[in-house]
């Protein structure tokens, strides 16, 4: 008898745990940065909504925390500070080559 649970388990399933499992609706990296920076519009921006928001696709929203986690580190000031020093640095460089 254990072996016919077994196998209801196995046959036990539905799209949606299909989908998820395969992340057939998971969309490319790039477009969810797309999303996060607010680039998308129409249909694509409602379905990453929807994807994101309803479905709540584990593996999309880890990628968008990601993202959220670079932009914040990209803000700090010591980075901007860092960022400002080597393009300055390296505009003069540029302006030295000049014949």
């Amino acid at each position: 008898m254990s072996d016919a649970k077994d196998l209801d388990y196995a046959l036990a399933f539905t799209v949606a745990t299909v989908w998820r499992q395969e992340r057939i609706s998971c969309p490319h990296p790039d477009l969810l940065a797309s999303y996060h920076a607010g680039a998308l519009d129409g249909g694509a921006a409602e379905f990453l909504d929807f994807h994101l928001r309803e479905s709540q696709c584990p593996y999309c929203n880890a990628v968008l925390e990601d993202l959220r986690a670079k932009e914040s580190q990209v803000a700090s000031p010591e980075l901007a500070k860092l960022r400002d020093n080597l393009l300055r640095s390296t505009m003069s460089a540029l302006r030295s080559k000049r014949p």
